[in-house]
């Protein structure tokens, strides 16, 4: 029963010990939130910049051909221009509708930077087949090179979604004004032989000119949203300015404009952009309520003995029950082990790590052919965790155990009386010295007067230690252990009485009488030579 007593008491405190162990280490392995419970929290949203591109064939449009050319005023107002391309890249910032943020209409502004080139028509070799053969030369020399524009404009842009979808077909038109770097087609016709000009055409010093843009396109995203690929018109409007050299210089101004059709691309981006949220409550946990059942019976801080426990047993489960308030914004899970300590090793036969269960059966392999644990010391730990969407929260462990032990069998042992005696042999010399001493004054009735003269006390001295085993104290023979010479006691020649102190120990279940630490103190005196009886000294 004892021996009952006290394995339960060992159990308690070594259940205590992994209780505060559990509850300083992180053993839920669960997973965390990213963030904390801010009133802030950064979202990725659709960037308000947008870019975009575009490429397709382009036509000058500067009147009618019957209009080209007037013969008092050598004016050419296409300058020959016929089809060609343009190549453009815009990149536009459209503003938030904060009234209507769901409104389909969004407005912004932006840029547009391109590059078109116009190629020279083929009736233009037909007619400078007539300039030369009306000048009578008959070896000339052609050169011409076709008209080129770039520009730069800025301006509003509206974008125009078919739904309120995320990636719903867009329309997006713009009007913008800028600046336009015309240069015309160059043309020079020239004797072979002398270099007379015969008819030439190039630009002027005047090469900047303000210009209009148009844009209209249709545009479908792709699976991503980013990109978004589609069709665009576009249609320019602006002057350049060439002249006629010759005998004399003619220079012209005229309008210049066209348009041109083709593929267009755009690209959204993706931005971090910070919110404001509602502040979250904090997640609360709190350790469970554990269960630890054989069956029916409950095995918290039981102590098994395999050699009398032979009945079958029931199955061996850990069960517990959630303590944390009620939750709906938390997921809340359980982590729970089932340990064995057996030869100094802890190990875990048994868990289940950040699952919403409640229960955690014994492994078969830890039970004998009864149902019942194998020898060893077992406990459980359970832990509670929670997460919620920016927080989250570990309970401390609730533990339990029990033992299941295998008794050991000891033979009892008499142990036989023990007995024995220290023996401790002293005397008193007397001895001498100068000093005071203090008589009765002759002229003072009842004073005492310091008085120089020799003084006579009593100096201790060690004779030596006797130690005897399985001694008997009543039967002790003191005179022949003082005067044995094996027991090296010294024999003063001043000695006139000798003292002896006895302590003896005596202590067994086999040991009659008292039991415990007696002393005893002893006198002799020497007369003679001779000594007398020993006796007690009062």
């Amino acid at each position: 029963m004892k021996n009952r007593t006290l394995q339960t008491l060992f159990l308690t405190c070594l259940l205590g010990a992994i209780s505060m162990l559990s509850h300083a280490q992180d053993t839920s392995g669960c997973s965390s939130p990213n963030g904390g419970c801010d009133t802030l929290a950064v979202e990725k949203k659709v960037s308000p910049w947008r870019v975009g591109g575009f490429l397709g064939p382009a036509i000058a449009f500067c009147g009618s051909w019957e209009a080209t050319f007037n013969s008092d005023k050598y004016r050419d107002k296409s300058l020959f221009n016929g089809t060609g391309f343009n190549a453009v890249m815009n990149a536009d910032y459209f503003f938030k509708n904060k009234r209507k943020p769901d409104s389909r209409f969004e407005f912004g502004l932006g840029a547009v930077a391109g590059i078109q080139q116009f190629f020279l028509r083929k009736d233009l070799d037909t007619f400078l087949d007539q300039v030369v053969a009306a000048s009578g030369v008959s070896q000339a020399e052609i050169q011409k090179g076709a008209s080129e524009d770039h520009y730069l404009a800025v301006g509003p842009a509206v974008n125009f979604n078919f739904s309120k979808k995320p990636r719903s077909p867009f329309l997006e038109a713009s009007v913008r004004g800028g600046v336009f770097r015309t240069t015309p087609a160059a043309i020079f016709v020239y004797e072979r032989g002398t270099g007379n000009n015969i008819y030439s055409v190039t630009a002027s010093d005047k090469r900047y000119h303000l210009g209009l843009l148009a844009t209209l396109g249709f545009f479908v995203p792709s699976k991503n949203g980013l990109w978004a690929w589609g069709v665009e018109a576009i249609g320019f409007r602006t002057k350049v300015d060439y002249v006629f050299p010759g005998e004399t210089i003619y220079p012209f101004e005229r309008k210049h404009g066209g348009f041109s059709a083709g593929v267009a691309m755009r690209r959204n981006f993706i931005k971090n952009q910070v919110v404001a949220k509602a502040p979250t409550p904090a997640v609360l946990c709190a350790a469970p309520a554990i269960e630890l059942n054989m069956g029916e019976e409950s095995m918290k801080g039981m102590l098994y003995n395999t050699n009398v426990d032979t009945t079958m047993a029931g199955p061996i489960k850990l069960s517990w029950t959630s303590m944390a308030p009620t939750d709906t914004t938390a997921t809340e899970t359980f982590t729970a082990k089932i340990h064995r300590i057996n030869q100094g090793a802890d190990e875990i036969i048994a868990k289940m790590i950040c699952q919403e269960g409640n229960e955690l059966e014994f492994p078969a392999a830890y039970l004998n052919q009864f149902g019942r644990p194998l020898e060893g010391q077992y406990y459980a730990t359970v832990q509670s965790s929670r997460v919620s969407d920016c927080a989250s929260c570990v309970s401390e462990a609730s533990t339990t155990g029990f033992s299941s032990v295998v008794p050991m069998v000891i033979d009892s042992i008499v142990k036989p009386c023990f007995k024995e005696c220290n023996i401790q042999f002293y005397g008193y010399q007397l001895r001498k010295k100068m000093g005071k001493t203090y008589q009765p004054s002759e002229t003072c009735e009842g004073c005492l007067c310091p008085v120089d003269g020799e003084k006579t006390y009593s100096q201790y001295y060690g004779l030596g230690k006797v130690k005897i085993e399985d001694c008997d104290v009543d039967n002790l023979d003191l005179e022949k252990i003082f005067t044995d010479p094996a027991n090296g006691v010294k024999h003063p020649s001043w000695l006139r009485t000798i003292y002896v102190t006895i302590e003896s120990i005596v202590a067994g279940e086999s040991c009659d009488g008292v039991q415990g630490i007696t002393k005893t103190t002893y006198k002799a005196k020497i007369r003679k030579g001779k000594i007398e009886a020993f006796i007690k000294a009062k």
